[in-house]
């Protein structure tokens, strides 16, 4: 997504994810993007901002009325909200109809104000109103000199590249992908120049899954709060019940606070049995998805043809997944 972002709006979305680590947020918002828009002196938008009478500080308090500070300290990766990835789409669109071949701040600005619906969009439209008067801003500001152009174009990758992502990504299994699972995808790339060298210097690619499940990452720039939470899950079967057992603390904080209130256990049943619905479902994806990479590879001809990346993934998982409940 970022590869035609100047390296202005980079920073921006840097400050932004520190804005939200301030705030003790485990999520980039799009009132934090409004911040990191700020935060710059020199940008487009932090100019156009400013000549509109709205500066940091003022946005600071906004934002501090808007939304109420996180509890607990964050580590590793922090997502973006729904909201603020609709921005940073948005923004790429705005520089296309712009005919730009960069996305500076400016388009970031733009963007914000017409996605329209979120804490940011509304904070800025309380101070700053009609919105059209900052798109007026920065069409006129565009008259000059516009932001540096990007930082450079994105790398192409070679095939084995795009094998080792791909691979990197299946182990990841949906959380964000880590350093951790792009050295195992190096090491499973047979054909790989990054595989033979590290064959040549006799690294073990069991030898370093090994390693990679018996450390933790919570200490590590590689931590998310979701595979941190996701780590300390069981799925046990016990008689004829799934027990699916959570013990991070939050959610563990959580549930005890429901069951308090509600006096006990809480039952799928009458105008509950709704919410329990999406809990079924993927339970029942996460059991299948296990199935698949436990069962033997079927023979030819008997089904669709499986992915290199695919064959990969269930060679590497099987036998851990075995190892993990003996």
């Amino acid at each position: 997504m970022f590869e035609k972002f100047t390296e202005r709006a980079r920073k921006v979305v840097v400050a932004a994810q520190e804005e939200a680590r301030l705030l003790q947020h485990n999520y980039i918002g799009t009132e934090h993007i409004l911040l990191g828009l700020l935060d710059g002196q020199d940008t487009i938008a932090a100019k156009v901002l400013r000549q509109l009478g709205y500066d940091i500080k003022t946005a600071r308090a906004d934002v501090a009325a808007a939304v109420k500070p996180g509890t607990g300290e964050l580590t590793g990766h922090i997502p973006f909200t729904p909201h603020a990835k609709r921005t940073m789409d948005l923004a790429v669109r705005e520089a296309h109809q712009l005919n730009h071949d960069y996305v500076g701040t400016e388009h970031i600005l733009l963007a914000l104000v017409a996605e329209g619906g979120s804490v940011g969009a509304k904070v800025l439209a309380g101070r700053i109103n009609p919105a059209s008067k900052i798109r007026a801003a920065v069409l006129a500001s565009l008259e000059g000199r516009p932001d540096a152009p990007p930082a450079g174009p994105w790398p192409t990758g070679t095939p084995a590249t795009e094998d080792t992502v791909s691979t990197a990504s299946a182990l990841a299994g949906g959380a964000p992908v880590g350093s951790h699972h792009l050295l195992e995808a190096m090491l499973r790339a047979e054909n790989s120049m990054a595989a033979k060298v590290l064959r040549e210097l006799g690294v073990d690619p069991e030898a370093v899954a090994a390693k990679i499940d018996e450390l933790d990452p919570e200490s590590t720039t590689d931590a998310n709060p979701e595979e941190t939470a996701a780590r300390k899950m069981e799925l046990r079967l016990v008689d004829d019940e799934v027990h699916l057992i959570l013990r991070d603390p939050a959610t563990v904080a959580i549930a005890r606070t429901v069951t308090e209130l509600a006096d006990g256990p809480i039952k799928g049943a009458g105008p509950v049995a709704g919410l329990f619905v999406p809990l079924w479902r993927s339970t029942n994806q996460l059991l299948q998805q296990l199935q698949r990479a436990l069962e033997p590879e079927p023979e030819k001809g008997d089904g669709p043809a499986t992915s290199t990346v695919a064959k990969t993934v269930r060679a590497v998982l099987a036998p851990r997944l075995r190892r993990r409940t003996s």
